[in-house]
């Protein structure tokens, strides 16, 4: 009889434990599940990105940074920076864009320069005017001719300055308001004395002088009274 009664009181106290058991399981099933044992020490293990010290995007995971010595290892819009994290080889960086930090002008991307630690579009030459695009062909713009070049002795009836400008046999004189090459008078043409230095200078059809050895003089055929008074050239002979 004793031994009857322990029986049904072991029963009595082992239903209850397991009617508590039963809502335990149920909230460790409903729990957040850690990562298993190896993951973490896998996470660890992963080496980091190499870092350029720019602000710029690490590289996709499928283009991978090739190492270098200097900037012409790398590709036309690459340089040559510094290595990852703990050592190793430089490796081609993208170049940086505007407004970004620079060292140098490799570091740029093209039509750019470093200037003052950032990277500044190059600008055209104080003064240089971008040419207008246009259909046609820029003409060279030609400059004007002077009003005369004397490219030869000028013969008789040309313009000219100066005798030198002449043949020879030609003398430089005014006639009008210009002044033209003329003949030098020869022995016995009617020529121009002038009396004061200066005074042929006041001449519309102005006269050469007389050829060399003749002078000029007045004609010895006409009297004192004479009202022509001609002048001519002579041999001073």
């Amino acid at each position: 009889m004793r031994g009857l009664v322990a029986l049904l009181a072991a029963l009595s106290c082992a239903a209850p434990a397991g009617r508590a058991a039963a809502p335990g399981a149920a909230l460790s099933s409903n729990a957040i599940k850690g990562p298993p044992p190896g993951a973490a020490a896998e996470a660890s293990a992963a080496p980091a990105p190499p870092f350029d010290g720019s602000n710029k995007a690490p590289p996709a995971a499928t283009r991978q940074p090739f190492p270098c010595a200097e900037d012409e290892d790398c590709g036309p819009e690459e340089f040559c920076g510094g290595a990852a994290r703990g050592g190793g080889a430089p490796l081609c960086l993208g170049c940086r864009r505007r407004r970004k930090r620079c060292l140098r002008d490799a570091m740029c991307c093209p039509g750019m320069a470093c200037s003052n630690g950032l990277c500044t579009p190059l600008e055209p030459p104080h003064g240089a005017a971008e040419p207008e695009e246009t259909g046609t062909e820029a003409l060279p713009r030609r400059t004007p001719a002077p009003a005369w070049i004397p490219t030869a002795k000028g013969e008789e009836g040309d313009f000219c300055l100066r005798s030198s400008d002449c043949a020879a046999g030609l003398c430089c004189a005014r006639h009008f308001w210009s002044k033209i090459c003329k003949p030098v008078l020869r022995e016995g043409q009617v020529c121009t004395r002038h009396r004061r230095k200066g005074a042929h200078g006041l001449e519309i059809f102005q006269r050469c002088p007389c050829s060399e050895g003749l002078a000029c003089r007045l004609q010895r055929e006409h009297g004192p009274a004479d009202p022509a008074r001609l002048h001519t050239c002579q041999s001073v002979l």
